[in-house]
């Protein structure tokens, strides 16, 4: 079995260097519903079907780069992405990223969604993946999400490229190494 890993186009949205709480949550929100700006790559050949998050971006990169069937679910959908402090100051969109996924690992009651819950939904999709007849499956996903997946592909003997975080519109192969 092969697994391709695509994540979403790249996001035709600015973001600004520093940011208040309620400027982070908008910008959040934002990126959401932001439309998408295309790449050249188009894979359709290589696949017998197409997993893909229910977010706008994620479709649009689908429908892309795959003209076969498409199946859309939100269990491929990004992690939420919230301010864990509604702090009226500004601070650096880096630090509050890397406070968001802190507090997304702790399954922080400010998150809307924590780790547990995350990894839940990711593993139901993944084993119903596995379960399907298709040789060659396409995942069309965001970076939070994939990186996941990832950890779960090599805990079920796939082997590929690592990444820590994807780049947007590039295609990440797993094949299953059989024994």
């Amino acid at each position: 079995m092969r697994i391709g890993l695509v994540r979403h186009f790249k996001v035709n949205l600015n973001k600004g260097t520093f940011m208040t709480a309620e400027q982070y949550n908008k910008y959040s929100e934002d990126y959401d519903t932001a439309d998408v700006i295309p790449n050249e790559i188009v894979i359709d050949a290589l696949w017998d079907k197409c997993y893909c998050s229910s977010l706008p971006r994620a479709v649009k990169t689908a429908r892309t780069i795959y003209h076969g069937d498409i199946v859309i679910t939100d269990k491929l959908r990004e992690i939420p992405s919230v301010a864990a402090f509604g702090l009226s100051f500004h601070l650096p969109y880096s630090l509050w990223a890397i406070v968001n996924r802190i507090a997304w690992l702790r399954n922080h009651k400010t998150h809307p969604e924590g780790r547990k819950v995350t990894l839940k939904r990711i593993h139901e999709i993944m084993e119903t993946i596995f379960l399907q007849n298709e040789e060659n499956v396409l995942i069309v996903s965001h970076a939070g999400t994939m990186y996941e997946i990832q950890k779960i592909l090599r805990k079920n003997g796939f082997r590929g490229k690592k990444f820590l975080k994807a780049k947007n519109g590039k295609l990440y192969i797993f094949e299953k190494v059989e024994k």
